[in-house]
């Protein structure tokens, strides 16, 4: 039995950052793989990922990553909570992973462990003040805030100190992994968590000042105009591999965002009504009744998500409802518990560790797309099919934009990749 380490990522795109958390991980365990779950074609923030998911498992691969597996869309595109649970429910389902790293803005696992599991047994002190500041008219996210950080800040072994607090429930990295040590303790997994403190420019820091730069930043600096400037802006960012990779690559595709699915946007919005609207995960009736209200005035994705979101509905929150529509998921779909895991691709020397998985996984490997109704249930092949969706579509819109014939992602293979 080999010792494997897991990360949970969407290289959006792969930056030093993501190197630097490979090589810690390697080191802090003495893994003999780093296993990667990765997002598909669009990412937790609702939007599409600015590389295709094969474009991107190959700079993981060539950062370091060992194998890459897919995180199927209707976690990918959730809130935390659901993309924790679907990410770690896989992880613990293949009965081949020692530990889970993840970065954190605070690097220290026992405040981390300690918020998780006061949210997992949400003891009464902690219900109370949820409920007094939802009355006070905060957002849900805001007021679980409020009373983690109170349960906190009471507790005896637990330092008062208000920076901390903040720092610990006001951050992205640090949120998701208070979800992932949940999803954990509510599996019984004997994965161990490891946090790897974050490095460099803050999570949604835009701009390019920071040798461990911010995958927002990279976004940033590949939309703009210039290319050959955006190239030698973005050089010193990524590993060489990874940068040469996507210097050649950017000379047959493009960047893709979510303007890129306007139209079909609209259309997706067109055909529902108020009703069928709820449907969709994340879409509240509030939201539901800004939608249609509102539809008149859609010019584009991100200008519509801005015009529809309020003090109690986050814009991130907006773009995962649209997404949802966009790609018809259900809150059941993204509730549900995982049932298969997809290979996007790895390196020939890590091949002994898929032959492990699929010797002891819970959820079957798909290796070949092609194979899925054989391998999966009724409802596991429902599930697939929307991954399926999602990818075409994904694929339909960046073909369209380069002029290219497309291809459906049930005929293409995993990615492998024979040295560094």
């Amino acid at each position: 039995m080999f010792k494997t380490a897991a990360i949970i990522a969407e290289y959006n795109p792969f930056h030093n950052g993501h190197s630097y958390q490979i090589e810690e991980t390697k080191k802090r365990t003495g893994a003999d793989f780093v296993l990667v779950i990765m997002s598909g074609d669009f990412v937790q923030r609702g939007t599409p990922a600015i590389f295709h998911k094969y474009a991107r498992t190959r700079m993981a691969l060539l950062g370091g990553a060992d194998v890459v597996l897919e995180l199927p869309v209707f976690y990918a595109g959730a809130s935390a909570e659901y993309f924790a649970r679907g990410a770690v429910g896989i992880l613990d389902a293949l009965h081949a992973v020692d530990f889970l790293s993840f970065g954190s803005e605070r690097g220290e696992i026992s405040l981390l462990l300690k918020a998780a599991r006061s949210l997992s047994e949400e003891p009464e002190e902690y219900r109370q003040q949820l409920k007094k500041s939802l009355k006070k008219g905060l957002t849900f996210p805001a007021a679980r805030k409020e009373a983690l950080g109170y349960l906190l800040s009471s507790a005896d072994n637990i330092s008062s100190d208000a920076r901390q607090l903040q720092a610990l429930l006001d951050t992205p990295n640090n949120i998701l992994g208070i979800e992932y040590c949940k999803a954990l303790f509510s599996l019984r997994s004997n994965i161990h968590p490891l946090t790897i403190k974050r490095q460099g420019n803050a999570y949604h820091e835009t701009q390019l000042h920071h040798s461990l730069t911010s995958a927002s930043a990279l976004r940033k600096a590949l939309l703009a105009p210039d290319l050959d400037n955006k190239l030698q802006n973005i050089r010193p960012f990524q590993p060489v591999s990874v940068f040469s990779y996507m210097q050649d690559m950017l000379d047959c595709i493009s960047p893709v965002t979510e303007e890129d699915f306007s139209l079909l946007l609209k259309y997706s919005l067109m055909v529902q009504n108020r009703d069928s609207l709820c449907t969709f995960a994340d879409v509240s009736p509030e939201l539901s009744n800004r939608i249609y209200k509102n539809l008149d005035n859609f010019r584009s994705f991100s200008q519509f998500a801005a015009l529809l979101k309020t003090r109690d509905i986050t814009h991130t929150r907006v773009n995962r409802s649209l997404l949802h529509i966009l790609l018809s998921i259900t809150e059941k779909e993204s509730a549900s518990r995982p049932s298969y895991v997809r290979l996007l691709g790895f390196r020939k020397h890590a091949a002994p560790l898929l032959r492990q998985i699929q010797d002891n996984s819970e959820i079957p490997l798909i290796t070949k797309a092609a194979d899925y109704p054989r391998l999966l249930s009724s409802k596991g092949c429902t599930l697939f099919e929307k991954d399926l969706f999602a990818s075409d579509l994904y694929e339909t819109v960046l073909k369209n934009k380069i002029q290219e014939n497309f291809v459906s992602d049930l005929k293409k293979s995993p990615v492998i990749l024979t040295s560094y």
